[in-house]
């Protein structure tokens, strides 16, 4: 008997062995993430969505009434951004007028975490799950309106927040033109896999020009381009120009580890410009300087040369008298 014990012991033991051994290993606990700062909340590059929560306590400290139409003389005191989008959305709606005239509309920008649950609680009740309302309605906490970073516009042919928008001459504009403005169209169908949202040609999202463009060429949604660039130098991806930071996702997409890369994350302080000029180089269209490519990016007036000054002392003005 007590061999028969011993047995039926020996075999338990060696059965929860197999199975530990067939069984999925335990979960490691990730890592602390280390975004660079852009990429954190309150960055311009910060992703929202199903997987990237924020909570229902974030407010933007800097929000501002952007100077555009909207619809309803009512609706322009709701409609708030941050102020660099805000500003940026400016110059959108003015292009959109003087270069096509076309008009375009501002219909909601920032929403709170609780104007968003109301929002999506409406949507549950109207198609009847909560899977199939945020295909539509972004579930509180995954809203990029939170950010004070998107906005919904519309025009006057499309009144309504619909797909039909981007088939409209309006909605082709913004759609070839809103990344000039720092815009990218945040959801596309064929982009639904990743971004779990249906197409909405109308919710423009603020990055920034040389991302915005960068994406806008590279035609992948945010999620992608955070997940290559994310390994970008933080200087890099605060002041690297549209080419280079398309060129370089685009090599890491490949399967390509970058060759800039190294000289890109080892340099420093006054080397880190020159850096950028360097590895700018090979993904600068023929015709376009580093320069140029900068001012694209981030325009600002250019230097101009310093008044000049008549030191000759016969013809001062401001001579001293009895000197």
């Amino acid at each position: 008997m007590r061999r028969l014990i011993v047995m039926l012991v020996i075999c338990v033991c060696a059965l929860s062995f197999a199975l530990a051994e067939n069984a999925a290993p335990a979960p490691t606990p990730a890592p602390a993430s280390q975004l660079p700062s852009m990429m954190e909340l309150g960055g311009m590059l910060v992703l929202v969505n199903a997987q990237n929560r924020i909570s229902k306590a974030h407010v933007p400290e800097d929000l501002v009434q952007p100077d555009v139409q909207t619809r309803k003389k009512s609706l322009e005191s709701n409609i708030l951004m941050r102020e660099e989008a805000a500003r940026a959305l400016e110059r959108l709606f003015e292009a959109a007028l003087h270069e096509k005239g076309h008009t375009l509309y501002a219909t909601s920008g920032y929403r709170a975490y609780g104007i968003q649950q109301i929002l999506f609680n409406a949507k549950v009740e109207e198609v009847g799950s909560k899977e199939k309302a945020s295909r539509r309605v972004a579930a509180p906490g995954t809203s990029e309106h939170q950010l004070g970073l998107a906005m919904d516009v519309q025009s006057p042919s499309q009144l309504n927040l619909n797909p039909k928008f981007g088939q409209t001459p309006e909605g082709i504009w913004v759609g070839e033109n809103a990344h000039r403005f720092g815009f990218i169209v945040r959801y596309k169908t064929e982009w639904r896999s990743i971004t779990g949202v249906s197409d909405e040609p109308w919710h423009i999202r603020y990055v920034g020009v040389a991302h915005a463009t960068a994406l806008y060429h590279l035609n992948i949604p945010l999620e992608t381009y955070v997940a290559y660039a994310q390994h970008l130098p933080e200087y890099v991806l605060a002041k690297g120009n549209n080419f280079l930071l398309q060129g370089l996702v685009s090599q890491m997409i490949a399967g390509n580890t970058p060759e800039a890369l190294s000289a890109l994350a080892l340099a420093d302080g006054m080397g880190q410009e020159a850096a950028m000029r360097a590895a700018s180089a090979p993904f600068l269209p023929e015709g376009t300087s580093y320069d140029q490519a900068v001012w694209y990016a981030y325009p600002t007036p250019r230097p101009t040369s310093a008044p000049r000054v008549d030191e000759d002392e016969e013809t001062s003005l401001f001579q001293a008298e009895g000197g």
